[in-house]
């Protein structure tokens, strides 16, 4: 493990709340997602990737707070497609390709789905989809897939 670097204060604002304060975060994030202007394609993407990022990182939250709690969350996200994807998301995020194996399969890929009629959320003609796998998953209905693997782990552990 890395060594934490000190500080300028003894504590810091953002530590505070701990690991809820970062689960409160991934919640502001995913109702940001439906808030926003659809054809504003490069801001939706930033905000998808924000969500995806503070997801998983929640679990770098949980483990400071709990490390007793590192065999649970490992088999949550062996478990759990949903966290895979955040998993990989956050890591292409970061990173630009992954370098280990996908916890999802293969590297995915983000498309613009075409949407007739005005219908969709992603520039009115379209949806923002992850190709994983040979699966194509909305990134909205992934997010709130993400947000619900999250709030069960935290209510099964009594952390809710």
């Amino acid at each position: 493990m890395a060594s934490v670097q000190p500080r300028e204060l003894p504590w810091s604002w953002e530590r505070s709340p701990g690991w809820r304060g970062q689960y409160e975060r991934l919640r502001r994030w995913r109702g940001r997602l439906s808030e926003l202007d659809p054809n504003d394609l490069e801001g939706l993407f930033d905000f998808v990737l924000a969500f995806f990022t503070v997801s998983y990182h929640l679990r770098d939250w949980l483990l400071r707070d709990a490390p007793s709690v590192q065999a649970d969350l490992d088999d949550l996200f062996t478990k759990s497609s949903p966290l895979r994807l955040t998993s990989d998301i956050a890591n292409i995020a970061k990173h630009f390709d992954l370098t280990h194996p996908p916890r999802s399969g293969r590297q995915l890929s983000f498309a613009r789905e075409y949407v007739p009629g005005g219908m969709g959320w992603f520039g009115r003609d379209g949806r923002l989809v992850v190709l994983s796998d040979g699966e194509k998953i909305d990134v909205l209905d992934l997010a709130a897939a993400a947000e619900e693997a999250w709030t069960v782990f935290l209510r099964e552990h009594r952390y809710l």
